[in-house]
């Protein structure tokens, strides 16, 4: 994992972090309850446990560099980003909250992703929107080094792209936390959020991609036999002529 994420995660602490995490928390919360299966992870520390807690899965895991110990019923667990510590196959949900942006290989994460799921397993990506507000702001702080600022912002359509190559099926995404990107507590009402999905439905701060692993099944296509009547009727003898070789033959015996 790069130190951009690690810094990403001491920003998720500071006020502005809070109130988005928090707004991440509730959209996680309404997918999850109807998401089912054995295993769930997610990819990075972000929020340490707290999007996943509306999940019916039993069997929880983060996998993170940067976190010593995670509440229960969560299992911590370690390992490299592009090659994750998992058998194929062998996961229900996955959830990536601001990995892709802040990590420098994010095709090869999501072929891990996909590689890993189940075949009809679901994956919950979360990333900042570069067009919205944020995304404005960030050009000016182009070289700023501090979270989430540092980040490489991607778009919807680039991540769709890429689960599209990978065999995924889209089954949801959206947009929200609509408040400038600013610490001041006044700019946070309900009703930014109320304009925002009304008005501006696609450029809030931070994205939510719900997507499909589907596998291909190979079906067996029948051969299609052609036969002519000359064919046929050539490769058998006619029933005369079976006839007058029966009788010869019972003339020679």
């Amino acid at each position: 994992m790069s130190l951009r994420s690690a810094h990403l995660n001491v920003w998720f602490e500071t006020p502005l972090g809070e109130r988005l995490l928090h707004a991440e928390i509730l959209e996680v919360q309404r997918c999850l309850p109807q998401l089912f299966g054995y295993h769930l992870v997610q990819v990075g520390g972000v929020g340490q446990g707290q999007l996943l807690q509306s999940s019916r899965i039993m069997q929880r895991h983060i996998l993170s560099y940067y976190l010593s110990t995670v509440p229960p019923p969560y299992t911590l667990v370690r390992g490299e980003l592009d090659c994750l510590p998992f058998a194929a196959d062998s996961i229900d949900v996955i959830v990536l909250s601001h990995v892709l942006e802040f990590e420098d290989q994010p095709h090869e994460i999501l072929r891990e992703v996909e590689r890993v799921l189940i075949p009809e397993g679901v994956v919950i990506i979360l990333g900042f929107n570069p067009i919205s507000l944020w995304g404005i702001w960030r050009w000016f702080l182009a070289n700023e080094q501090t979270a989430p600022w540092c980040g490489k912002f991607m778009t919807l359509l680039r991540v769709k792209d890429w689960l599209s190559l990978l065999g995924f099926e889209k089954i949801e995404q959206r947009t929200f936390f609509f408040a400038p990107p600013f610490r001041s507590q006044h700019l946070r009402s309900t009703w930014l959020e109320y304009f925002g999905n009304q008005w501006f439905g696609n450029f809030g701060a931070v994205y939510l991609l719900i997507a499909k692993k589907r596998v291909t099944t190979l079906t067996p296509i029948k051969p299609r036999w052609s036969y002519s009547n000359s064919v046929l009727v050539g490769s058998l003898p006619a029933r005369s002529q079976l006839n007058r070789c029966d009788l010869n033959t019972d003339n020679e015996q």
